[in-house]
């Protein structure tokens, strides 16, 4: 059995640097790793949410089609760029890395914080927190200011997300951080140790949950909110 990850942005480089961060789960399924190439390079804003999520569509049928589907399916963006969408068009579990982090985060801390990239993405990750009920669990949501990009193995980067981190955690009496973005999934431990307060990486809870709901041969309900779509003429 195979949980899908699929990366709705095209940075191979991205998807290999999550990957890496995933080598040590211990897992009773395999993982099998995706990127939309034709979506924007990285998902900044509402406009390439939107892009991305089309292309995610069209992998995920291409999944769906195959000989063997797979039995989950992770979308590795923080933004949960497509979820509600996806969860129509397939009857397997499908994990966002957002839901997953702060849901998780809300087990083992009273408030925690989402530590994101840039303001742009504020707005859109506290809709998130709305939707899943989990705003008063939230100290806050920010931005350190800087573009997914610029996330992938460099030390300027970190120094810049590890202060800000300490500073918005301290002010807001938070006790867990949330990593905002599935570039910072190769931080999660250094940030940990560094900051001393429980780290969440997205990327690492949804597939972790993914192969849980696999074993509790959980499934997607078609009953009403994510019933299959209806058939066009």
């Amino acid at each position: 059995m195979t949980i899908a990850i699929i990366n709705p942005n095209a940075s191979h480089s991205m998807t290999q640097q999550m990957q890496a961060s995933c080598l040590n789960l211990s897992l009773h399924n395999e993982t099998r790793w995706y990127e939309c190439l034709a979506s924007p390079v990285s998902i900044e804003g509402h406009s390439d949410g939107v892009e991305a999520a089309y292309h995610l569509l069209e992998k995920i049928r291409q999944l769906e089609n195959s000989d063997v589907p797979p039995k989950a399916y992770v979308i590795a963006c923080f933004d949960d760029t497509g979820l509600d969408a996806a969860r129509e068009i397939t009857a397997s579990p499908v994990i966002g890395i957002g839901e997953a982090a702060m849901h998780a985060a809300s087990f083992v801390s009273q408030s925690f914080v989402v530590m994101t990239t840039l303001e742009r993405s504020v707005s859109i990750l506290e809709r998130n927190l709305s939707h899943y009920g989990l705003v008063n669990r939230c100290g806050g949501v920010y931005a350190s200011g800087l573009p997914v990009l610029s996330l992938e193995s460099n030390e300027e980067s970190y120094d810049v997300v590890r202060s800000a981190a300490s500073n918005v955690l301290q002010a807001n009496r938070g006790d867990a951080l949330v990593l905002g973005c599935g570039g910072m999934s190769h931080w999660v431990e250094r940030l940990q140790s560094d900051i001393g307060v429980p780290v969440l990486d997205g990327v690492r809870i949804a597939i972790t949950f993914a192969d849980g709901f696999i074993s509790l041969k959980l499934a997607t309900s078609k009953v009403a909110g994510y019933a299959w779509p209806e058939t066009k003429a």
